[in-house]
């Protein structure tokens, strides 16, 4: 049959192009699998992880301060003479934990958390293969590749790896490990809010993308109310139809797979649409979030945590994102509001959890490009190595973790210095990646053999699971 006989036939590849573009709208679907049609686990205990991706590089060592009887002998004075005019007053810290670091002012909502023994706090934190030192960094052994550089330390981040050798990124794996759980027939239980990105990536991983404010439509051809707006001779709906039963009739497996892959985008779609539209059912709170763009995607995780249950998803992962933090320049203007900005979107969203009930079953967790320097760079801060970083929910063994970097300019055995050996401020990071998503996951249910697997570089570490999970 050619494309023009209007005899009933199978749908060619051409066909099948044009009907999948009437796909809803709001909706990308990464990656589906004709295996993901799976029953779900019969383990009870439903978990999601959210990672808040900090693009830029955040200025960390403002968010989590030193006070004066800090641990290993690293006081606020040391931090106050080396950061100077960037140097947050020690009057003016919201103290946590045993009272030996405190949080910036802006960061109200987390202190609130932190009160309530739902946040820890991880100390530089970075990309590393193994433990390294400052004569490591000097002689270039066992390096990241391409410190300080935007693009590069966000896969390495995203990875978890210290080589650009892989495009796997540990999110993708904790949800390739634990697709099993999951009943959805053809939405797999992982989403970003704010687009592509390296951390959900994966040979076997799925993810959906979503908009927090284009809302997910319907299939064209299957609703009855825009059928008359598609200028089709036979009609979209008929076309889906045909596609779809193709596959009783044929034993072409292009057709077997063209056939399934709109049965799922069906299905995925009505149920996005269901979970996620803005409806008494669907009422998560956050009202206060305003126009704060972190807020809004969290606002649509919210939503998607409400009716885990009704998706059939045992885990979910979530990534959002929130740009900005790239503070070459006025950094005393925009940090404040920057941190006011994250820590509304994060307080609601924790507030939304505690009134679902959900609490203890949700962890949130920052990440970063990098940290940056302790020192200015004219009226803002360069491009570091390792930062601190934020672990929030009820399952979360509040404290700090980690330990604190030497802060002081001279003599300073964590500070890689600059291109002539003098101070920079550039942390060597005391914790990696690999110990620190490996916690997570292991929480998210992962063995030891998946462990190893996503966190290839975890075996260079004595502790391999830092301890701020229940």
């Amino acid at each position: 049959m050619n494309d023009n006989d209007s005899t009933p036939r199978r749908v060619t590849r051409r066909g099948f192009l044009q009907t999948v573009g009437a796909v809803g709208a709001g909706v990308t679907l990464t990656g589906l699998d004709p295996s993901f049609l799976t029953a779900a686990s019969a383990q009870t205990g439903a978990r999601s992880l959210v990672c808040v991706f900090l693009a830029g590089g955040a200025d960390s060592h403002s968010m989590v301060v030193p006070l004066d009887h800090a641990v290993a002998g690293q006081t606020h004075d040391d931090y106050a003479r080396t950061r100077g005019a960037f140097a947050v007053g020690a009057a003016e810290l919201l103290g946590i934990g045993d009272g030996s670091f405190g949080l910036h002012p802006a960061l109200t909502g987390l202190h609130a958390l932190a009160e309530r023994d739902r946040l820890a706090t991880v100390l530089n934190v970075g990309p590393l293969e193994r433990p390294v030192t400052r004569a490591d960094y000097a002689a270039r052994r066992s390096m990241p590749q391409s410190l300080f550089a935007h693009d590069a330390q966000q896969k390495l981040w995203q990875t978890a790896r210290a080589r650009l050798v892989s495009d796997n990124g540990w999110g993708g794996s904790i949800e390739a490990s634990l697709a099993a759980r999951s009943a959805t027939d053809g939405v797999a239980p992982a989403f970003s809010l704010n687009g592509s990105n390296i951390w959900q990536d994966g040979a076997a991983s799925r993810y959906t993308q979503l908009s927090p404010t284009v809302r997910v439509e319907q299939l064209l051809g299957h609703d009855a109310s825009l059928r008359s707006w598609i200028p089709s001779s036979e009609g979209v709906a008929d076309v889906l139809a045909t596609a779809m039963s193709s596959a009783a009739a044929s034993t072409s497996p292009f057709d077997e797979e063209m056939a399934a892959t709109l049965r799922r985008s069906i299905v995925a779609t009505e149920q996005l649409r269901t979970a996620t539209t803005a409806s008494e059912e669907n009422d998560v709170g956050m009202d206060d979030v305003g126009g704060n763009k972190l807020g809004l995607q969290l606002r649509t995780v919210a939503r998607l945590i409400k009716n885990r249950g009704q998706l059939g998803m045992d885990r979910q992962v979530f990534f959002v994102r929130m740009g900005g933090w790239d503070t070459h320049r006025i950094q005393q203007q925009l940090l404040p509001r920057l941190l006011g900005e994250l820590d509304t979107a994060l307080t609601s969203f924790h507030i939304a959890l505690d009134e679902l009930g959900v609490s203890e079953s949700v962890t949130t967790f920052t990440a970063s490009d990098f940290g940056r320097t302790l020192t200015a760079n004219g009226d803002g801060t360069d491009h570091g190595w390792g930062g601190n970083a934020f672990v929030m929910g009820g399952a979360v063994r509040p404290g700090t973790y980690g330990t604190a970097p030497h802060l002081a300019t001279s003599n300073n055995p964590d500070d890689v210095g600059d291109r002539n050996g003098n101070f920079a401020g550039r942390l060597i990071p005391t914790t990696s990646v690999s110990q620190y998503g490996a916690t997570l996951a292991a929480w998210m249910g992962l063995g030891p053999d998946q462990l190893a697997q996503a966190f290839p570089e975890l075996a260079n570490f004595g502790q391999r699971n830092l301890g701020f999970m229940a």
